[in-house]
């Protein structure tokens, strides 16, 4: 943030007659007394600071919102791959599945048959 010359109520005039009081001479009294009103309002937030704040942290709600929306939306096409590969797995093992026992049918009939054959060739 940047900081704009603040209205703090310090009463300077006080400040070097009171530093005067307790031993500073005039030029070190005013010394200290600029340095801490410098400090002071370089480093306090003014009303335009804490309004350019707010209007930052609004902006920034919204694009959470907006990037919460975003977030949402792909959790739900992940969601929807998911269960498009479950339902094609699903369908592929089906797939499979009946193909394996076609040919363990096959196999069966194949081995019947050759039983069948070995009967009668034996009888």
């Amino acid at each position: 943030m940047q900081a704009n010359q603040a209205n703090v109520t310090f009463n300077t005039h006080e400040a070097v007659k009171a530093l005067k009081g307790s031993g500073f001479d005039e030029k070190q009294a005013e010394s200290v007394v600029e340095t801490i009103n410098k400090a002071v309002n370089e480093t306090v937030a003014t009303k335009a600071d804490l309004a350019l704040l707010g209007a930052d942290l609004a902006i920034l709600g919204a694009d959470l919102k907006v990037q919460g929306a975003k977030i949402e939306a792909l959790r739900e096409t992940v969601e929807g791959i998911q269960e498009n590969i479950e339902k094609t797995m699903d369908t592929k093992m089906a797939k499979l599945e009946t193909r394996m026992l076609r040919m363990m049918w096959l196999q069966l009939m194949a081995m019947l048959g050759m039983f069948v054959t070995m009967v009668v060739t034996l009888t």
